[in-house]
């Protein structure tokens, strides 16, 4: 079976804005991923307990990623109040990130670090993510080459 899909270049745009005192500060800083040829999308609803958001793995599967070929992640946390714990993992080493209403965080690998100081990257195996008070709603978007 030949593709009918073109590789094509992901564009990320994070623009910074604020006048203070009647003076511009801010910067736009662009990025570009070239041969992205799959992206993923999705809302999903995170309860306040420990459920799997992303599994990275040497083959594609049902919410399963290649590891090598993802180039881009992000995820927003599309509540009005409430924050999201995002746990990036390797097996039993991990990381949390507090993720506040209406915040992304982002990832462009799939490499992780835990420790206090830096010995060796490791292989991110999943992410996971829990409600603090009550259920919110995140979105995610995946691009891979």
């Amino acid at each position: 079976m030949a593709s009918t899909i073109s590789n094509a270049t992901l564009a990320v745009t994070i623009t910074e804005a604020v006048t203070l005192n009647g003076k511009s500060y801010g910067n736009i800083n662009n990025l570009s991923i070239p041969n992205v040829n799959e992206v993923d999308q999705r809302i999903l609803t995170i309860p306040t307990s420990l459920i799997e958001v992303v599994k990275y793995g040497t083959a594609a599967g049902a919410g399963t990623f290649v590891r090598a070929n993802v180039k881009y992640l992000r995820i927003t946390n599309k509540d009005d109040t409430n924050f999201v714990s995002i746990k990036v993992a390797n097996g039993s080493d991990h990381y949390w990130v507090k993720l506040e209403a209406g915040k992304s965080f982002e990832l462009h690998n799939g490499l992780i670090e835990s420790a206090s100081t830096f010995s060796a990257w490791a292989d991110i195996n999943t992410i996971e993510a829990i409600a603090d008070t009550a259920a919110v709603d995140i979105e995610y978007f995946i691009a891979l080459t």
